[in-house]
């Protein structure tokens, strides 16, 4: 389901729990009672984690071999009704442990739930980062109202705001080629084998990482685009044409072989072409073939999003960017381009 142009995937809370991480305490506050599932509680988690299962730095991943204790823990929350507080306070327990292993992971509250996603019971476990809000605060000075502005340190990500590590666990794992999928941003930035950035995959879920098709797709496409960036910086223009032929071969290929793209993007260009396949592979894309996800194309890339430097932006269909008779980009002789919006019938200010 779309809502506001974002992607939503409908899930239902059936449990919740929420226990307190302080790093400063030598224990975690762990809750006696399950959160009453009102509207606005089952609106709030259920919209983060549809939010986080949609988002475009969600990863399947498996479970390490031998002995886990969060796979252990989900599984007997699956199978035993009774077992869900305790279980809830093992991961939260563990997920403390992890914690202190790193002076830089911040204090947090944790939320467990167990959720249906198309008639499948998973866990959530959603790492709530604290953020700053402001609240106003009234108070009678002789017999006058003073109201004034007061922070709020340890407010919990609002519906609109991200979740930065959570992790959704499936109840039949042994069905499809993951056993959960993880949410963390850390992972993705640059810092990514520092420890603080491993803790929460590595230290306390034991999970390794599954290079899917999505994956490969999105490392594919996003990473390109970056490398374009920096290369413009340096001066190279003239490598935007690799961008178009990167969003011809993710909506017509089936499967993308880096090495033979790469070729055909840079021909006789062997420093660039070498550079260009290094970077990729630098960014995760480490497969030397990859079958194209086309529903994540689909999805993502029905428009063409276009921005100047000095901030003009154009938001275009795909079909009417690629047809010559609405829309073109000229090469002026000087190296600057012009937009040309061909054959307007009305213009609306919007």
């Amino acid at each position: 389901m779309y809502e506001g142009g974002e992607y939503i995937l409908q899930i239902g809370i059936k449990r919740a729990i929420i226990h307190v991480l302080d790093k400063e305490s030598s224990e975690p506050m762990l809750n006696e009672f399950e959160l009453d599932i009102d509207g606005d509680i089952r609106y709030f988690l259920e919209k983060h984690i549809s939010k986080s299962l949609s988002d475009d730095e969600s990863r399947k991943a498996v479970f390490k071999s031998g002995r886990n204790i969060i796979k252990e823990v989900c599984q007997r929350v699956f199978s035993d009704n009774d077992y869900f507080i305790e279980g809830s306070k093992e991961i939260a327990r563990q997920l403390f442990k992890a914690m202190k292993t790193n002076s830089s992971i911040s204090s947090t509250d944790l939320v467990i739930c167990i959720y249906e996603d198309e008639n499948e019971e998973n866990v959530a476990i959603l790492k709530m980062d604290y953020t700053v809000s402001f609240i106003h605060e009234v108070e009678l000075v002789d017999n006058k109202f003073k109201i004034s502005i007061r922070k709020q340190d340890i407010s919990l990500p609002g519906v609109n705001q991200r979740i930065q590590k959570c992790a959704f666990i499936r109840a039949t794992q042994e069905a499809g080629d993951y056993d959960l999928i993880i949410l963390d941003n850390q992972i993705s930035k640059k810092n990514q084998e520092e420890p603080i950035a491993q803790f929460f995959l590595e230290t306390f879920l034991g999970a390794d990482l599954v290079l899917d098709s999505k994956t490969c797709t999105r490392i594919f496409k996003k990473e390109t685009e970056n490398w374009i960036r920096n290369k413009a910086k340096e001066g190279e223009t003239s490598l935007e044409i690799v961008r178009e032929f990167v969003n011809d071969a993710i909506r017509n290929e089936d499967e993308i072989d880096l090495d033979s793209f790469s070729s055909k993007v840079f021909s006789n260009k062997v420093e660039l072409r070498d550079e260009y396949v290094n970077t990729m592979k630098e960014k995760g894309l480490t497969s030397d073939k990859f079958e194209v996800d086309k529903e994540w194309v689909e999805r993502k890339l029905s428009k063409i999003r276009l921005k100047t430097e000095s901030d003009i932006e154009v938001v275009i269909d795909y079909e009417q960017y690629n047809d010559r008779e609405k829309f073109e980009i000229v090469k002026n002789p000087d190296g600057t381009r012009n937009i040309i919006i061909k054959n307007i019938i009305s213009l609306m200010e919007k």
